[in-house]
């Protein structure tokens, strides 16, 4: 299994057999970024153009395309090569040899109006397990305080997720955690890239994190 990072929660991770699961590859990462790649599916967690934007879901053109009922009415008339699936809160899918489990969680107080879902990931493949926060701002979605997992896919910008410092603590709530992969600092009016290496300095002591 193979995990490679884009900008803000962008990622796709290639299992051993080659298939490859795109999550949030967004409008932070540009289009010309992603014109010689593949992907066999592709995760939405919401709505918010950093996480689904059209034309990056045009330019990577998975066969599968996996997202809530918010976003395909916001497709409307456009034209998508994809076969788009229909999912919402506690579901649990497989996708190839990928299992995927759906759960919400709290975006925080900071958004201009509030979500119907806003997913995170836990996903299963090749014996290893990722969880996914997506924007996450409040500890929330699924129990945590039993659950081993491979990597932790952490945001940690702060204003519309955790934090630096709400993010170590959340991650401290874990019974195990292999590796954690920051996300979701990426440079704006109310998030400062700094904050990355701030959640660095912070949790090197307790975690392994991928940099």
């Amino acid at each position: 299994m193979k995990i490679t990072k884009f900008e803000q929660s962008g990622f796709i991770i290639e299992a051993d057999n080659g298939y490859k699961l795109a999550i949030d590859i967004g409008n932070k990462t540009p289009v010309e970024k992603l014109a010689d790649l593949t992907i066999d599916a592709m995760l939405i967690s919401h709505i918010h153009g950093d996480h689904f934007h059209l034309e990056n879901i045009k330019a990577l053109a998975p066969k599968e395309l996996y997202m809530n009922a918010e976003c395909i009415d916001a497709i409307g008339e456009e034209s998508l090569s994809s076969k788009i699936n229909k999912v919402k809160v506690w579901d649990n899918i497989d996708i190839e040899d990928f299992h995927v489990s759906f759960f919400n969680v709290d975006h925080g107080p900071n958004l201009s109006a509030p979500l119907p879902e806003n997913f995170g990931f836990l996903i299963e493949i090749d014996g290893q397990k990722i969880f996914f926060c997506g924007d996450m701002y409040y500890p929330s979605g699924i129990p945590v305080e039993d659950l081993e997992i491979d990597w932790l896919l952490l945001p940690v910008g702060g204003h519309y997720t955790f934090g630096p410092q709400e993010a170590l603590a959340y991650a401290k709530q874990f019974k195990k955690v292999g590796t954690i992969i920051p996300m979701h600092y990426e440079k704006n009016n109310f998030i400062d890239s700094i904050r990355k290496e701030e959640f660095i300095e912070l949790a090197k002591d307790s975690f392994t994190i991928w940099n």
